[in-house]
């Protein structure tokens, strides 16, 4: 599986009706079309607070170009956009990222992030960018794969799931999504895993010959009401 990461940069005023969009129209349309959705978010903290970001997953890149093309020149998509961008369009931006799980992605080993939605409140979802020192990124990754993931779930940490670029970004990117229920919860638990004398040792033994990481960029996210992933 393939995900494809897009971010809309939305005009001023308008995100309600681009919202309204997705929920009454375009996501029916793309389940009828058999598009996977994979979760849908508004920003929470970070980021900019006119940002609608949402992944799809395809099963190959010629699957996303065909379903893509196919949707786009559809009368009715058509038919819909003029008549919600009569006064003016709802986005002046689109940002895309195809991304390639890594081998301990739990969405795609089928590992629940948590109970299912219809009996809980919807979680807040953190998503997380690291960008390797030059050199760096194979330690990196292999830092979470050997120890990183698992010591997220001994402090009760939801992974969701971790992902690597494939057109779009830089090759030096490991990009993962963390669900909460709350921001108490986050702070609570990234600051017992920092405390770890565990994770401590581990840094210090990976990083003899200088930092993995060069960068880390986050952002809290807000499923909408129409996101799968809750």
């Amino acid at each position: 599986m393939l995900y494809e990461l897009r971010k809309y940069q939305v005009m001023p005023g308008k995100m309600p009706a681009l919202l309204d969009r997705f929920g009454s129209f375009t996501v029916p349309h793309w389940h009828a079309r058999g598009f996977n959705l994979v979760g849908f978010w508004t920003a929470d903290i970070g980021g900019a607070n006119n940002e609608l970001t949402y992944i799809l997953g395809w099963e190959s890149v010629e699957e996303r170009i065909a379903k893509f093309g196919t949707w786009q020149a559809s009368p009715e998509r058509l038919a819909k956009w003029e008549e919600t961008e009569r006064d003016g369009p709802l986005v002046y931006r689109v940002h895309n990222l195809l991304m390639q799980p890594t081998a301990f992605s739990q969405l795609d080993q089928g590992i629940a992030y948590g109970p299912d939605a219809a009996g809980r409140a919807p979680y807040l979802f953190e998503w997380r960018e690291y960008d390797a020192m030059p050199g760096k990124t194979a330690p990196m990754v292999k830092r979470f794969d050997d120890f990183v993931v698992g010591c997220f779930k001994g402090h009760g940490f939801r992974q969701v799931g971790y992902w690597t670029p494939l057109l779009g970004g830089h090759n030096g990117q490991l990009i993962y999504l963390l669900a909460w229920e709350s921001h108490e919860e986050r702070i609570r638990r990234f600051q017992e895993f920092q405390a770890d004398p565990e994770w401590r040792r581990v840094m210090a033994d990976t990083e003899r010959g200088g930092p993995l990481v060069e960068r880390i960029a986050t952002q809290m996210l807000r499923p909408t009401a129409f996101s799968p992933l809750r």
